[in-house]
């Protein structure tokens, strides 16, 4: 365990001022702690999910990172990489335009654009699947048109839905999905404004989560999906939670640029017992 307090961020990621976008606890680290302590942090800041970091001596990256929600360790997470870019650049001096991060889901990168920060993630494929009947118990399955799992990790269900009315108006039963084994539940349907070409959200009670507010790995599943479907490489999704949120997409390959903003909330420290 550590013998000196730990230095913690608490940032909002994909906006430009607070109370918006999706908060991040991020925990810089000397060195790694054991599992469950990492765990048990995640959980104390009841966070969507909390980003530990420690400077890496390997050639291919600048740090290792990885993110935890309130009960389990995930491979990948947008908002949480894009909070911890926020307070390296802004808060512990990075000079650099671009930090390599060393991941579960390899190396990421993130990089200054003006005042935004651009992530370079892994698209996820997707697919095709049929809705399992609890999942269509839970949410609207009359104006579902597609039924897909996330190919790299098959337990996320993507349901695509005809309208953008159908996903924000959605009131899943989340006594439902809470029972679920698999991981998360991704809606989306096509824009109905000229604002965005895609509106989505995102449930994962199983993890803790009811609904993730703006997800950066959820747009690495919607946008190759949507580029693909109106013949753009970049293309723009909101993210219709209660705090919503807009994520600029660029389809590069197998490769999504991922761009927002970050907003520091609060800084602190963390005492843990001897």
């Amino acid at each position: 365990m550590a013998d000196t307090p730990l230095p913690i961020y608490q940032v909002d990621a994909f906006t430009n001022h607070l109370f918006a976008g999706n908060p991040a606890a991020v925990v810089p680290l000397d060195r790694w702690l054991p599992d469950t302590t990492l765990q048990q942090i995640a959980m104390e800041n009841n966070q969507s999910e909390t980003a530990f970091f420690v400077k890496t001596e390997d050639g291919d990256a600048d740090y290792h990172i990885r993110w935890f929600t309130p009960t389990v360790e995930v491979p990948l997470c947008g908002h949480a990489t894009l909070a911890s870019a926020c307070v390296l650049f802004n808060q512990l001096g990075v000079t650099g335009n671009e930090i390599r991060l060393q991941s579960k889901s390899g190396i990421l990168t993130a990089r200054r654009d003006g005042d935004a920060i651009v992530l370079n993630f892994p698209a996820q494929p997707l697919v095709e699947d049929i809705m399992p009947d609890n999942i269509a118990r839970a949410l609207s399955p009359e104006h579902a048109i597609a039924c897909f799992k996330v190919a790299s990790r098959d337990t996320d269900y993507v349901l695509v839905y005809d309208n953008a009315a159908t996903v924000r108006d959605m009131v899943p039963d989340m006594s439902v999905l809470t029972t679920l084994a698999e991981r998360g539940v991704i809606v989306t349907a096509p824009s109905d404004s000229d604002d965005c070409d895609m509106v989505s959200r995102y449930f994962l009670p199983a993890l803790g989560i009811n609904e993730d507010p703006v997800t950066g790995y959820m747009h690495c599943v919607v946008a190759p999906y949507w580029a693909a479907q109106t013949g753009k490489t970049n293309v723009i999704g909101y993210q219709a939670s209660a705090r919503g949120g807009f994520i600029d997409c660029t389809i590069d390959g197998d490769r999504v640029h991922l761009k927002g903003h970050a907003v520091l909330y609060l800084k602190g420290e963390i005492f843990l017992p001897n």
